[in-house]
């Protein structure tokens, strides 16, 4: 009895973790528009702020196990960067504290595998290098850093395993 319930708890306490840690989208804007908010922010100036009140709570119910947080603002997008057990993050909010998108670094092998079997076939003798999995709006995709040699490729795959896009850095 007592192991069943030790098995029930740790996977409890798994679920929950893995669960705070995929916080929902905002539905208040569609794909196109979280792209052209985002292409905005990045091509403008940023400057650094520390934010307080419903945004940063909104933050950590979002990603409640987040350390070393640094915030930037264009005063229309807010993005954190930040970091949860080592892995990097990336998130970006609107003003009233809707997530936008946000972008997570993973390891390879933690890649589905129909999206590593897609890179894998692109770019045979490849190796892996960088990954994020990125939540944008509706869609999950992977950007995937793959070299061999002093060659480099950047390949966005989607979560079906279609290339979505390709270059050489």
């Amino acid at each position: 009895m007592k192991k069943h319930f030790l098995i029930l708890a740790t996977a409890m306490m798994f679920t929950c973790t893995f669960f705070a840690q995929t916080p929902a989208i905002s539905t208040k804007y569609t794909d196109a528009e979280i792209a052209e908010l985002i292409r905005r922010y990045n091509s403008g100036r940023s400057r650094d702020l520390r934010v307080d009140g419903a945004l940063s709570q909104k933050f950590y119910r979002d990603f409640p196990n987040a350390r070393s947080v640094e915030w930037e603002t264009n005063g229309e997008i807010y993005e954190v960067e930040f970091d949860v057990r080592s892995r990097e993050f990336e998130a970006y909010y609107d003003k009233d504290g809707n997530l936008l998108m946000y972008k997570q670094e993973i390891r390879a092998r933690e890649l589905p595998a129909v999206v590593r079997n897609a890179a894998e076939a692109r770019l045979p003798g490849y190796r892996f290098d960088d990954v994020e999995k990125v939540r944008k709006g509706t869609q999950t995709t992977f950007v995937i850093e793959m070299e061999r040699g002093d060659i480099e490729y950047k390949l966005v795959v989607s979560s079906d395993g279609q290339i979505l896009s390709q270059r050489r850095d």
